[in-house]
């Protein structure tokens, strides 16, 4: 096996809602479903913010004067932005996509990245996932969303392109090739008109041309720029997706209404806050080495605890075992305590020990580079993953075990949102409780 096969490919998906402001300017405006419609000022110095895609099809798109808009298509309807909704529509949608994932880049207010790799476990393939995002989106904020679907950031948003509208559309890594070949160097990203031209000039008509291109040529016809043009021709994105904030640790706390003094019930809320925790672990992608237990008496007086683990993981049963140890040495007898938290921190490097793998061709035999109507059922756990527990008497066939489960109740809250717990935790309505990652 080559060492590119060895590689773990990484799954990108592009989220963008379709006509934006026009879709949130439905939702606002019922009458207006199914109505041609620029969102626009309808003054002589204003341009269109975006237009709904039957209006589109006369030629009309954003950025461009509304004079000349209402000539290429008089019949629709000018409809004036509610600015104030479409800040809170987008910060709806972004926090959805966090539920999914934490490794989300939003690049704009209607569209943004995630990287999917980590949480694949949990879907029986990309096109699940992206179902899933689509309907929750749709459920929650009532806007159609199209998701792309593809090893990097390039190609996931040339591929939302053609999943639109409101659809998903991958290409997969044996897709890349025959995909770039045929593509106008135009939708290059990074291409504009007057490069656009220089690259025809040259006889250069398609990305598959350019992929093929002397980097000296493409240096003196482009300068510095073009060699690196060659590679995303070639569909070779190297960028990452990037948060606003890396993650240096993830944390739950709660707060209870009334102090507790009753250990047993500690121990309950430590079980269940660690397997929040894990979860959330898990499903970013990590694994961690440092478990640390937050304790607040009811003086307000805080104590931290942490244990650093020989070998990484992303077990809440490892996690809430450490964590229950750090509570039972801390000196007794016990004060009466009114917050308590537990934390994952020190990450194991993206790569270190197991490895994340995601079998694109595997999983799109049947759907490769076409759009896929899925649902949110038949999610499934990613199977064949073993843990190192932590736990001196556990053997591989019970940490494999018990790994498979926690992933198991992963992909059940995917589909069902914090449907399933251990069955030894307390579901307890009191209190405040507080996540937070950083």
């Amino acid at each position: 096996m080559s060492e590119a096969r060895r590689r773990p490919e990484r799954v990108i998906a592009h989220v963008d809602i379709d006509a934006f402001f026009v879709s949130v300017e439905r939702i606002l405006d019922p009458t207006l479903q199914n109505r041609p419609i620029i969102v626009s000022q309808d003054s002589l110095r204003a341009v269109v913010l975006s237009a709904s895609y039957d209006v589109r099809a006369y030629g009309v798109h954003s950025g461009q004067p509304v004079a000349q808009a209402k000539n290429m298509a008089p019949h629709a309807l000018i409809v004036p932005p509610t600015r104030s909704a479409y800040g809170e529509a987008s910060a709806r949608v972004m926090e959805l996509l966090k539920d999914l994932t934490p490794l989300v880049e939003q690049v704009s207010v209607d569209e943004a990245f995630m990287d999917i790799t980590g949480v694949m476990r949990h879907y029986a393939n990309p096109f699940h996932c992206a179902q899933v995002a689509r309907e929750r989106i749709k459920q929650a904020v009532g806007l159609p969303a199209s998701v792309g679907l593809a090893p990097n950031k390039f190609l996931a948003k040339m591929a939302s392109d053609k999943a639109k509208p409101d659809g998903v559309y991958a290409i997969t890594p044996a897709d890349v090739e025959g995909f770039m070949q045929a593509l106008p160097v135009g939708e290059l990203f990074g291409v504009g008109k007057a490069t656009e031209q220089k690259l025809h000039s040259q006889g250069l008509m398609t990305a598959g041309d350019v992929a093929q291109a002397d980097p000296r040529r493409m240096l003196r016809v482009l300068g510095k720029h073009g060699p690196d043009l060659i590679k995303l021709a070639q569909g070779i994105d190297p960028r990452p997706v990037v948060t606003e904030r890396v993650e240096k640790s993830i944390s739950h706390e709660h707060t209870f209404d009334v102090d507790v003094t009753d250990e047993a019930h500690l121990r309950t809320w430590i079980k269940e806050l660690s397997f929040k925790v894990a979860e959330r672990v898990r499903a970013a992608g990590h694994r961690f080495y440092v478990v640390g237990l937050k304790v607040r008496w009811d003086d307000f007086t805080t104590v931290s605890r942490q244990r650093r683990l020989s070998d990484p993981t992303d077990s809440s049963s490892v996690m809430s075992e450490v964590a229950l140890s750090l509570l039972s040495a801390l000196p007794r007898p016990l004060k009466p305590v009114r917050l308590i938290g537990v934390r994952a921190g020190e990450f194991a490097s993206e790569w270190e020990g197991e490895q994340l793998m995601f079998e694109w061709e595997e999983a799109f035999s049947d759907h490769s580079g076409r759009e896929h109507g899925g649902s949110e059922g038949n999610a499934t756990g990613r199977s064949g993953i073993q843990q190192r527990s932590g736990r001196e008497h556990a053997g591989p066939a019970a940490r494999a075990a018990g790994s498979q489960a926690e992933k198991t109740m992963d992909a059940i809250n995917a589909r069902f949102k914090d449907s399933v717990r251990p069955a030894s935790l307390l579901r307890g309505g009191e209190g405040e409780e507080k996540r937070s990652g950083g």
